[in-house]
C-alpha cells in the first residue's frame, strides 16, 4: 500500500511541476529525462508550499491531503508519454565498447542492489534520531493540531520546514514508512539529476557512475531513506547548478527562474545550504559578463534574493509571530525571542561550541589532512565527522587531474561548499552537497582517461578494478549496518512494530509505557530520553540538547518539597520520565546536591509507573498533601 501512495505521490509531483514548467515558465526541455526530473522536483516545491499553506490556514488534514492525491494525477494524465519516452532510454541498448559495456553493467548492478536496500529500510518504522526529533516530530504535531502551532521546547521547530510539509503530506496519507519513501523519493531524484547531467555533459557511457559514487557512500546511504533534510536539500543545490548552466548553454535566463526555487527550497531544507545563495549570485554575475548588461544582473540578483525570502518568508513570519525574532534561535543577542522559546544565547553558544568539536579540527593543516582524516578516521556515532564515507572517493581522487576546462564551474562550486562545511560542524552527512558535485568530477575525470587519452587495456583493467574495489569496499559496509539493523524481519513480519522499534531505540518501551499510563491531562517532563517527540503521543515537556535544563532551574530555585511540586504544577506536569544513567549513573549530568534534593522528591512525592532499560517514569503525587509539605528535602538519600 506504502509503495503505491509513494508512486501517486510523485505523479503528483510531477503533474503540478509539468504546470509551472511548461504554462508558466515556456521552459522546452532537450530530453524525456530532463523534463521528468524538473517537473518532479518542481512539483515536490509546489507541493510544500501547498501544504504550508494549509498548515498556516488551520486547514490541514487527511481529507485535505487524500484531495490532493486524487486531483493531481488525474490533472496531468498526458504527461504520462514523458514516463514511456524515459523508459525507453533506460531499455535502449547504448552502442558502446564492450569493456563499457561492462562498466555499465557493473554500475547498474550496483546501484540496484543499493536502490532496493534503501527501499527496505524504508518500509520499516522510523527509527534514526533526528527524524524522532524534529523532521518527523514537528509535522506529527501540526497534523495532530490541524495546523500551525508553537513548539517552544523544541528549537529545531523553529527552522523552515521545506521538506517536512512533505513529509507531513505523507503522515496525513498512511505512516512514517511513507514519509521515509517520500525522502528516498527525492534523492532517487538526485540520483537521476547526477545521471542525467553526466549523460548530456561528460559521457554518456559513464553516466551511471555519478549516481553510484554517490549514493555508496555509506553515511549517505544510511540517511537517505531515515527521513532526514540534508540529501534532499543537496538534490535542490545540484539542481539549482543545473538550471544555472541549462540557462547558460541555451541563452535562456527563464531557466535562472527555476535556478532560483530550487536555491531557495534548498535553503528552506537545511539552512547549512545558505551558501548557495552568494553562488548563485557569482553564477549570474559569471552569465551577465558574457553580455556586459550590468543592469540584467543585478535585476536577476534581485529577483533571486526575493525569490528565496519568498520561500523562506512563511517560516521567518511565523518565527516572528510566536518569538519575535524572525530568524530564531538564532542572532538571539540581537533580535531576542528568549522568553518565547526554551532556549537562550547562553545555551546557544554551548551548542555551537559543541558543534566545532565535530571533525578533526578547523586548522589549514587539518584542511590539507581532510581526505586522509574522512577515510580513515571517520567513525559513526562519535565526535569523528559522525559517519563514515569509505574508500571509493580517495581511491578515485587521481582522476581529478584529467578535468578539462569545462568542469571548472563544477569545482568551484564544490570547493566553496566544501570549504563552507569545513568552517561549520563537520558532520559526513552536510557533505552531502559537496560531495554530488565531487562524484560528477571524479567521472568526468575518468571519462577524460578512458576516452581522451591513449591507455593501454591492461590500464583500463586496472582503472576498473580500482573502482570494482572501492565500491566493494564501501557496499560491504553499507551492507553490513543493514544486516544489523535488519529491516527484514519487520518487512516480514517475524516481528511488530513494536520488537522492531525495541531493537532500534532503547528508550522505546519506557514512551510506549508512558502512551498507554497517562492522559491528554497528564503532563510529562522528559529528561534525556532524547527528545524523540514523535513517539510522544501524550502532552509532554523537554529540553532541547541540553535536557537537564529545566530540571536543574526548579531544584536550584528551591530546595523545598513545596517550592519544586508547585513550580511543576506551574507548567502543568505531572510525570517525569528520565534516563537514570544521566541523573543518577556515574556519569550524572547533576552535582552531588541536585542528585540528592530529586531522588528525595521522587522517593517522598512520586509513584514509579514503569522502569525498563534503565528509563524511569514516574506520577508526582500533586495533591493539597504534597502541595503543604514545608520540610526541606534530605541530602542523605
Amino acid at each position: 500500500m506504502d509503495f503505491a501512495l509513494f508512486l501517486l505521490i510523485f505523479l503528483a509531483f510531477h503533474n503540478s511541476g509539468q504546470l509551472l514548467s511548461n504554462k508558466i515558465c515556456g521552459l522546452k526541455f532537450s530530453s524525456p529525462g530532463e523534463a521528468v526530473l524538473f517537473s518532479t522536483a518542481l512539483g515536490s516545491i509546489v507541493f510544500s508550499g501547498i501544504m504550508t499553506v494549509f498548515v498556516f490556514s488551520g486547514w490541514i488534514n487527511s481529507a485535505v491531503c487524500w484531495s490532493l492525491l486524487v486531483v493531481f494525477p488525474v490533472l496531468g494524465w498526458k504527461n504520462l508519454s514523458h514516463f514511456k519516452k524515459l523508459s525507453k532510454i533506460f531499455n535502449s541498448p547504448i552502442s558502446q565498447p564492450a569493456e563499457d559495456g561492462e562498466l555499465r553493467g557493473l554500475t547498474q548492478s550496483f546501484l540496484g542492489l543499493l536502490a532496493l536496500l534503501a527501499i527496505g529500510s524504508a518500509f520499516a518504522p522510523a527509527f534514526a534520531n533526528d527524524a524522532l526529533v524534529n523532521h518527523l516530530a514537528v509535522p506529527k504535531a501540526f497534523l495532530q493540531t490541524g495546523g500551525l502551532v508553537n513548539l517552544p521546547n523544541n528549537i529545531y521547530s523553529f527552522f523552515p520546514q521545506q521538506i517536512e510539509m512533505l513529509y507531513l503530506f505523507a503522515l496525513a496519507l498512511g505512516s512514517d514508512s511513507l514519509a521515509q519513501l517520500t525522502g528516498l523519493g527525492i534523492v532517487f531524484l538526485l540520483l537521476f539529476a547526477l545521471w542525467q547531467y553526466s549523460k548530456e555533459n561528460i559521457h554518456k557511457n559513464y553516466a551511471w557512475l555519478t549516481p553510484l559514487i554517490f549514493i555508496s557512500t555509506p553515511t549517505f546511504f544510511s540517511v537517505a531513506s531515515s527521513a532526514y533534510v540534508d540529501l534532499q536539500a543537496a538534490a535542490y543545490v545540484f539542481l539549482a547548478f543545473y538550471s544555472w548552466q541549462n540557462g547558460c548553454d541555451q541563452k535562456q535566463p527563464r531557466w535562472f527562474f527555476l535556478m532560483t526555487l530550487f536555491a531557495g527550497a534548498a535553503i528552506a531544507s537545511n539552512l547549512t545550504t545558505i551558501i548557495i545563495l552568494p553562488l548563485a549570485f557569482l553564477g549570474l554575475a559569471w552569465y551577465g559578463r558574457t553580455y556586459k548588461n550590468l543592469k540584467q544582473t543585478i535585476n536577476q540578483c534581485l529577483i533571486m534574493t526575493l525569490g528565496t525570502l519568498l520561500i523562506l518568508s512563511p517560516w521567518l513570519l511565523r518565527n516572528y509571530f510566536f518569538t519575535g525574532n524572525p530568524v530564531a534561535p538564532f542572532f538571539m543577542n540581537i533580535f531576542g525571542g528568549e522568553n518565547a522559546m526554551n532556549w537562550d544565547v547562553i545555551r546557544s553558544q554551548m551548542q555551537l561550541q559543541y558543534y566545532s568539536s565535530i571533525g578533526m579540527g578547523h586548522s589549514f593543516l587539518d584542511f590539507l589532512s581532510l581526505p586522509i582524516n574522512l577515510t580513515f578516521f571517520s567513525e559513526p556515532h562519535s565526535l569523528k565527522f559522525e559517519g563514515q564515507i569509505g574508500i571509493l572517493y580517495l581511491l578515485l581522487s587521481p582522476a581529478l587531474f584529467g578535468l578539462d576546462r569545462k568542469s571548472i564551474p563544477l569545482a568551484i562550486v564544490f570547493s566553496v561548499l566544501l570549504i563552507f562545511w569545513f568552517m561549520q560542524a563537520q558532520y559526513i552527512r552536510l557533505l552531502a552537497p559537496a560531495f554530488a558535485f565531487l562524484s560528477v568530477l571524479l567521472v568526468a575525470g575518468l571519462a577524460h582517461l578512458f576516452q581522451n587519452t591513449k591507455i593501454g587495456k591492461k590500464e583500463q583493467l586496472f582503472l576498473t578494478s580500482i573502482l570494482a574495489l572501492g565500491l566493494l569496499f564501501n557496499t560491504s559496509l553499507i551492507m553490513k549496518e543493514w544486516f544489523r539493523i535488519d529491516p527484514l524481519s519487520y518487512i516480514l513480519k517475524k516481528e511488530s512494530r513494536a520488537q522492531y522499534l525495541t531493537r532500534q531505540v532503547r528508550a522505546f518501551p519506557s514512551y510506549q509505557d508512558a502512551n498507554e499510563m497517562l492522559t491528554e491531562k497528564d503532563k510529562v517532563l522528559l529528561i534525556y530520553m532524547g527528545n524523540l517527540g514523535y513517539l510522544m503521543d501524550r502532552p509532554f515537556f523537554s529540553d532541547t540538547f541540553f535536557e537537564d535544563h529545566t530540571l536543574t532551574k526548579i531544584i536550584d530555585k528551591g530546595v523545598y518539597a513545596a517550592d519544586i511540586l508547585n513550580r511543576l504544577k506551574i507548567q502543568g506536569i505531572t510525570h517525569v520520565l528520565f534516563n537514570y544513567h544521566y541523573i543518577f549513573g556515574e556519569n550524572s549530568v547533576l552535582t552531588l546536591g541536585e542528585r540528592a534534593i530529586f531522588k528525595n522528591l521522587l522517593k517522598k512525592h512520586g509513584e514509579q509507573l514503569s522502569s525498563k532499560n534503565g528509563f524511569l517514569l514516574y506520577r508526582f503525587m500533586l495533591d493539597s498533601e504534597s502541595e503543604n509539605q514545608t520540610q526541606p528535602l534530605s541530602l542523605n538519600h
